[in-house]
């Protein structure tokens, strides 16, 4: 039920997960005007505007991008079962802190192999970051349902 508002975090992370695929979350530049920009299937080496290479695959983390991205986004049609959407709002926050985690090790790992002139991250970097913060207030609203419709079984 999109009305819910533990709805719309949900589909906030699912979009921010979105955004995520598609913008580099860092960069370092190295000689040359060279720089090496960090994607989550990719780190590419970027020579020009038009030529790259890979640098290194780092689909597992595309993979747990999309794995979180799909189950909020399947987490908001769980509105009948609220003590299951708690659970998948924990399991998504885990799976984002190690997305986090994950990220910057690629990033250290790469900027420790090259002679790097500056290093920096982009916007991106804060969307897993954000989705934690709405992964948890997705959790505090359906745990708010949960203990609504309790004390109206009590009454009864």
């Amino acid at each position: 039920m999109i009305q819910r508002v533990q709805s719309v975090y949900l589909l906030l992370v699912t979009v921010l997960m979105s955004l995520l695929l598609v913008r580099p979350y860092a960069e370092i530049r190295i000689a040359d005007a060279n720089r090496i920009m960090f994607y989550s299937w990719s780190i590419q080496k970027h020579t020009s505007e038009q030529d790259h290479e890979t640098f290194r695959n780092t689909l597992p983390l595309a993979l747990l991008i999309v794995i979180t991205g799909a189950l909020n986004f399947i987490n908001i049609f769980f509105f009948n079962r609220r003590l299951l959407q708690i659970r998948l709002c924990i399991v998504s926050a885990f799976i984002l802190v190690l997305m986090l985690i994950l990220m910057f090790m690629y990033y250290t790992g790469a900027r420790s192999s090259t002679d790097h002139i500056l290093h920096a991250f982009r916007l991106a970097v804060i969307f897993p970051i954000m989705a934690i913060i709405m992964n948890f207030m997705a959790y505090r609203a359906i745990h708010r349902d949960e203990m609504l419709v309790n004390s109206y079984n009590h009454i009864r």
